[in-house]
């Protein structure tokens, strides 16, 4: 996946903010700027290298990974991982 192709996902450009569909209206563009630990530097780094996205795709990729895996595991229901497709399920939690 190009990084040109990483922006258009992480943007629904084909979805009007009045669409019965939508939930909520998509909230305009937002810069920002954050501080992130040696941790989440290494992490951001590793994420680039696996995906060839720039920054600002893995950083808003991840936020609304993140967000989604929160709905997920509180809006009854759990998360589940499985390293391979031989091994068990895992419950996943985020502490």
């Amino acid at each position: 996946m190009t990084n040109s192709r990483a922006a258009s996902d992480t943007s629904d450009q084909n979805m009007s903010a009045d669409d019965p569909h939508r939930a909520e209206a998509m909230p305009q563009s937002e810069r920002v700027t954050i501080n992130l630990t040696g941790k989440a530097v290494q992490a951001l780094q590793r994420l680039q290298d696996l995906t060839g996205y720039n920054k600002t795709d893995c950083i808003n990729r991840a936020l609304i990974i993140a967000a989604e895996v929160e709905r997920m595991s509180r809006e009854p229901g759990a998360v589940y991982w499985r390293e391979t497709p031989d091994s068990d399920l895992m419950l996943v939690r985020f502490v």
